[in-house]
């Protein structure tokens, strides 16, 4: 498939459509400055629980950071794409480096699954759809509520460990044949960028704020902020060759984009058209499908909270 084709099945208007070239070209240095704000953001973080250690700073520090965890986690996502820089092996390398082994996981494994999602999302074999649950929908309130807390608990990322571990995912996930020297470097790569945040935290005198701050955000609110992005891009869709109908579209950035949908994955009908655009480029692709009404409406919100509502009953 060329890189300007959309994946719009027997949809004759999208398919007719091709976004401007512009839109194709990568600008890493766009990239490099939303990876740099992300660890800045961390960074300005720990600081202020340093500088001022009350509580309401810490849960304020918890709560950008977890942020920045899901912002690092869309970096991941954009290199598994192969978007982030225009060689691969850098590409990889930052990826791997600077957003997944920070979060203890592999690009490579990553990549395997989410490349799959893309095929065919919302069939009974789409990782996606699998590990998130996201057929279940529509969902009682009360259901989704326990979800979502119990990810908030911390209860969701051990139970999610506990499936993988068991191989209940093994029919959905595909198999990665990884060399040895790959499997190395990912390990490195979770132990470097880990030991020095450790070690800057400890060398400031403040140990306590890696497992306070870092570790306990990324198994309770990482995984609440990941569920409810993964609900909104998903959830109670039908799996449909037009990916444009199992898909939606935050149309506008908020304080809910910025918790859940940070660089711009919530232009998501957008982003499974066009796998081989930019997050930065996701917008203007929207306002050019919208001016030509190639959009289905009933897939566009305004905010999070909305997707919530009608993806679950009283």
């Amino acid at each position: 498939m060329p890189p300007s084709s959309s994946r719009a099945g027997n949809n004759s208007a999208l398919n007719a459509f091709v976004p401007d070239s512009e839109l194709f070209v990568l600008k890493p240095w766009i990239a490099m400055l939303a990876l740099f704000a992300d660890w800045g953001l961390i960074a300005m973080a720990f600081a202020c629980a340093i500088v001022w250690p009350y509580p309401i700073v810490y849960l304020m520090a918890a709560l950008i950071i977890a942020r920045s965890q899901l912002a690092l986690a869309v970096i991941m996502h954009d290199s598994a794409h192969g978007v982030l820089t225009s060689g691969q092996r850098l590409n990889d390398l930052l990826g791997q480096l600077c957003a997944a082994g920070p979060l203890f996981l592999s690009l490579q494994t990553y990549r395997a699954g989410h490349l799959k999602h893309h095929q065919h999302p919302m069939q009974s074999d789409d990782p996606v759809a699998t590990v998130f649950g996201l057929a279940d929908f529509p969902l009682p309130r009360d259901k989704m509520a326990m979800r979502l807390l119990a990810d908030l608990c911390g209860i969701g990322y051990f139970i999610s460990i506990f499936r993988f571990a068991r191989g209940d995912y093994r029919t959905s996930m595909p198999r990665v044949v990884k060399s040895t020297r790959l499997k190395i470097w990912e390990v490195l790569s979770m132990l470097i960028s880990n030991a020095l945040l450790f070690g800057l935290l400890s060398w400031l005198g403040h140990p306590l704020l890696y497992p306070g701050l870092w570790l306990l955000p990324a198994i309770t609110l990482l995984p609440f902020m990941g569920r409810i992005r993964a609900i909104m891009e998903h959830a109670g869709l039908p799996a449909c060759d037009d990916q444009s109908q199992n898909a939606r579209t935050i149309v506008r950035a908020n304080w809910e984009t910025f918790f859940f949908g940070p660089h711009a994955i919530h232009y998501h009908i957008e982003h499974h058209l066009y796998v081989r655009i930019p997050f930065y480029h996701l917008r203007q692709v929207h306002q050019q499908l919208a001016s030509r009404q190639l959009l289905p409406g009933k897939n566009i919100y305004k905010g999070y909270m909305a997707v919530l509502r009608d993806v679950s009953y009283p």
